[in-house]
């Protein structure tokens, strides 16, 4: 099995160094639906009259944009670990 692993139940404390394709596909979707979520908000919120309405549309948008940086974020910097880690194994 895989090192490292925690038990069924428990929380991960850091992600794994290699992600599963499985894993791939799943934030792919979710960096998708993310931007999806937070277009869909402000093109809402750009044809809305209500003020009040408007501005919980913009702020919704405005979480989805977050969540979707923050996912882009953490992607980016898994790349300069692996970029790290792969200068580390082939010296």
């Amino acid at each position: 099995m895989y090192q490292n692993q925690p038990s069924r139940g428990q929380r991960m404390t850091q992600p794994p160094r290699m992600l599963s394709t499985k894993d791939c596909a799943y934030l792919t979707d979710a960096l998708s639906w993310e931007l999806l979520a937070a277009k869909k908000a402000h093109t809402f919120a750009m044809q809305c009259s209500d003020v009040q309405v408007k501005n919980q549309l913009e702020q919704i948008g405005q979480l989805h944009q977050t969540h979707y940086d923050i996912l882009l974020n953490h992607l980016n910097s898994g790349k300069s670990d692996q970029q790290y880690y792969g200068n580390q194994y082939n010296q």
